[in-house]
Protein backbone atom coordinates (compact mmCIF):
# COMPACT_ATOMS: atom_id res chain seq x y z
CA UNK A 1 0.00 0.00 0.00
CA UNK A 2 1.27 3.46 -0.90
CA UNK A 3 1.18 6.11 1.84
CA UNK A 4 -1.02 9.14 1.23
CA UNK A 5 1.29 11.99 0.18
CA UNK A 6 1.20 15.57 1.42
CA UNK A 7 -1.16 17.69 -0.68
CA UNK A 8 1.55 20.21 -1.53
CA UNK A 9 5.27 20.32 -2.32
CA UNK A 10 8.13 21.95 -0.43
CA UNK A 11 11.29 23.48 -1.93
CA UNK A 12 14.48 24.49 -0.11
CA UNK A 13 14.59 28.29 0.37
CA UNK A 14 18.01 28.47 -1.35
CA UNK A 15 16.53 27.25 -4.66
CA UNK A 16 14.88 29.53 -7.20
CA UNK A 17 13.43 29.37 -10.73
CA UNK A 18 15.56 30.87 -13.53
CA UNK A 19 15.96 30.54 -17.29
CA UNK A 20 17.63 27.20 -18.03
CA UNK A 21 20.12 26.19 -20.70
CA UNK A 22 18.62 22.67 -20.52
CA UNK A 23 14.99 23.58 -21.18
CA UNK A 24 12.79 26.62 -20.54
CA UNK A 25 13.02 27.40 -16.88
CA UNK A 26 14.78 25.35 -14.23
CA UNK A 27 15.66 25.31 -10.56
CA UNK A 28 18.94 26.89 -9.46
CA UNK A 29 20.88 27.05 -6.20
CA UNK A 30 20.99 30.63 -4.84
CA UNK A 31 23.63 29.57 -2.33
CA UNK A 32 25.82 26.46 -2.04
CA UNK A 33 23.90 23.33 -1.00
CA UNK A 34 25.86 20.57 0.72
CA UNK A 35 25.58 16.90 -0.24
CA UNK A 36 22.67 15.01 1.39
CA UNK A 37 20.70 18.21 2.08
CA UNK A 38 16.99 17.71 1.42
CA UNK A 39 16.18 20.11 -1.40
CA UNK A 40 12.60 19.20 -2.28
CA UNK A 41 9.63 17.21 -1.02
CA UNK A 42 6.95 16.24 -3.47
CA UNK A 43 3.24 16.21 -2.77
CA UNK A 44 0.06 15.99 -4.76
CA UNK A 45 -2.60 13.40 -5.38
CA UNK A 46 -2.41 9.70 -6.06
CA UNK A 47 -4.09 8.35 -9.19
CA UNK A 48 -4.24 4.99 -10.95
CA UNK A 49 -2.43 4.18 -14.19
CA UNK A 50 -5.70 4.55 -16.11
CA UNK A 51 -6.28 7.96 -14.52
CA UNK A 52 -2.74 9.19 -15.25
CA UNK A 53 -3.15 8.19 -18.91
CA UNK A 54 -6.48 10.09 -19.02
CA UNK A 55 -4.89 13.17 -17.40
CA UNK A 56 -2.01 13.13 -19.89
CA UNK A 57 -4.37 12.60 -22.86
CA UNK A 58 -6.58 15.50 -21.72
CA UNK A 59 -3.51 17.74 -21.37
CA UNK A 60 -2.29 16.75 -24.85
CA UNK A 61 -5.72 17.58 -26.34
CA UNK A 62 -5.91 20.96 -24.58
CA UNK A 63 -4.74 23.81 -26.88
CA UNK A 64 -3.02 25.44 -23.89
CA UNK A 65 -1.09 22.17 -23.30
CA UNK A 66 -0.88 22.31 -19.49
CA UNK A 67 2.25 20.66 -18.11
CA UNK A 68 1.62 17.60 -15.95
CA UNK A 69 4.26 16.33 -13.50
CA UNK A 70 3.97 12.73 -12.30
CA UNK A 71 6.15 10.06 -10.76
CA UNK A 72 5.39 6.37 -10.41
CA UNK A 73 4.98 5.27 -6.80
CA UNK A 74 3.39 1.82 -7.18
CA UNK A 75 2.34 -0.73 -9.80
CA UNK A 76 -0.94 1.14 -10.18
CA UNK A 77 -0.22 4.39 -8.35
CA UNK A 78 1.19 7.67 -9.65
CA UNK A 79 1.76 10.94 -7.82
CA UNK A 80 0.44 13.93 -9.77
CA UNK A 81 2.05 17.12 -8.51
CA UNK A 82 0.01 20.31 -8.06
CA UNK A 83 -0.16 22.27 -11.34
CA UNK A 84 2.92 24.38 -12.06
CA UNK A 85 4.26 24.28 -8.53
CA UNK A 86 7.81 25.63 -8.28
CA UNK A 87 9.13 22.07 -7.76
CA UNK A 88 7.79 21.21 -11.23
CA UNK A 89 10.48 23.36 -12.85
CA UNK A 90 13.15 20.80 -11.98
CA UNK A 91 14.78 19.69 -15.23
CA UNK A 92 16.21 16.31 -16.13
CA UNK A 93 19.93 15.61 -16.44
CA UNK A 94 21.62 12.30 -17.21
CA UNK A 95 24.20 13.33 -14.57
CA UNK A 96 21.96 14.94 -11.94
CA UNK A 97 22.93 16.58 -8.68
CA UNK A 98 19.80 15.32 -6.84
CA UNK A 99 18.75 11.80 -5.94
CA UNK A 100 15.13 10.88 -6.69
CA UNK A 101 14.27 11.67 -3.07
CA UNK A 102 15.40 15.16 -4.00
CA UNK A 103 18.34 15.29 -1.61
CA UNK A 104 21.61 16.64 -2.96
CA UNK A 105 23.65 13.85 -4.54
CA UNK A 106 26.79 15.97 -4.24
CA UNK A 107 27.75 19.53 -3.32
CA UNK A 108 25.83 22.01 -5.50
CA UNK A 109 27.58 25.36 -5.93
CA UNK A 110 25.60 28.61 -6.03
CA UNK A 111 24.31 29.27 -9.54
CA UNK A 112 24.27 25.61 -10.64
CA UNK A 113 21.03 24.17 -12.02
CA UNK A 114 19.43 21.65 -9.66
CA UNK A 115 18.46 18.52 -11.65
CA UNK A 116 17.35 14.93 -11.27
CA UNK A 117 17.28 11.95 -13.61
CA UNK A 118 13.68 11.35 -14.70
CA UNK A 119 14.63 7.73 -15.44
CA UNK A 120 14.85 7.08 -11.68
CA UNK A 121 11.17 7.96 -11.16
CA UNK A 122 9.49 6.97 -14.43
CA UNK A 123 8.33 3.39 -14.80
CA UNK A 124 5.64 3.79 -17.46
CA UNK A 125 6.91 1.74 -20.41
CA UNK A 126 5.41 4.08 -23.02
CA UNK A 127 7.22 7.15 -21.63
CA UNK A 128 9.91 8.64 -23.89
CA UNK A 129 11.49 12.07 -23.81
CA UNK A 130 14.28 13.54 -25.88
CA UNK A 131 17.22 14.77 -23.84
CA UNK A 132 19.76 17.48 -24.54
CA UNK A 133 21.04 17.97 -20.99
CA UNK A 134 24.59 18.53 -22.21
CA UNK A 135 26.15 15.99 -19.84
CA UNK A 136 28.89 13.71 -21.15
CA UNK A 137 26.64 10.91 -19.85
CA UNK A 138 23.61 12.08 -21.89
CA UNK A 139 21.45 9.15 -23.08
CA UNK A 140 19.71 11.36 -25.74
CA UNK A 141 16.37 9.63 -25.04
CA UNK A 142 14.90 8.98 -21.59
CA UNK A 143 12.37 6.15 -21.32
CA UNK A 144 10.20 4.37 -18.80
CA UNK A 145 12.56 1.40 -19.16
CA UNK A 146 15.78 3.19 -18.19
CA UNK A 147 15.69 1.37 -14.85
CA UNK A 148 16.73 -1.75 -16.82
CA UNK A 149 20.08 -0.21 -17.88
CA UNK A 150 22.84 -1.95 -15.86
CA UNK A 151 25.12 1.11 -15.91
CA UNK A 152 22.38 3.28 -14.39
CA UNK A 153 21.61 0.62 -11.78
CA UNK A 154 25.29 0.70 -10.78
CA UNK A 155 25.57 4.50 -10.81
CA UNK A 156 22.43 5.12 -8.75
CA UNK A 157 22.54 2.12 -6.40
CA UNK A 158 19.39 2.20 -4.28
CA UNK A 159 18.45 5.75 -5.30
CA UNK A 160 15.33 4.92 -7.31
CA UNK A 161 11.66 5.39 -6.47
CA UNK A 162 10.68 2.35 -4.37
CA UNK A 163 8.75 0.63 -7.18
CA UNK A 164 11.72 0.78 -9.57
CA UNK A 165 14.14 -0.31 -6.82
CA UNK A 166 11.86 -3.31 -6.23
CA UNK A 167 11.82 -4.13 -9.98
CA UNK A 168 15.62 -3.91 -10.10
CA UNK A 169 16.00 -6.27 -7.11
CA UNK A 170 13.51 -8.73 -8.64
CA UNK A 171 15.37 -8.67 -11.97
CA UNK A 172 18.68 -9.34 -10.20
CA UNK A 173 17.16 -12.26 -8.26
CA UNK A 174 15.77 -13.73 -11.50
CA UNK A 175 19.17 -13.43 -13.20
CA UNK A 176 20.91 -15.02 -10.22
CA UNK A 177 18.54 -18.01 -10.15
CA UNK A 178 18.50 -18.54 -13.91
CA UNK A 179 22.27 -18.70 -14.44
CA UNK A 180 23.35 -21.90 -16.16
CA UNK A 181 25.14 -24.45 -14.06
CA UNK A 182 28.80 -24.54 -15.06
CA UNK A 183 30.15 -27.83 -16.41
CA UNK A 184 32.50 -28.37 -13.44
CA UNK A 185 29.60 -28.05 -10.97
CA UNK A 186 27.41 -30.35 -13.09
CA UNK A 187 30.09 -33.11 -13.11
CA UNK A 188 30.51 -32.86 -9.32
CA UNK A 189 26.84 -33.66 -8.70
Amino acid sequence: MVAVPAADCWLHPDVEVRRSPISGRGLFARRPITADTVVSRLGGRLVSTIEVHEILADAAADPVRPYIDTIVVGEDAHLVLPPRHTNGYGNHSCDPNLWWIDAARRHIPAGEEVTNDYGTSTGVESFTMGCSCGSSLCRRVITGNDWRIPGLQLRYGDHWVPLLAMRIRATRRMRATSRPVCAANAEAS
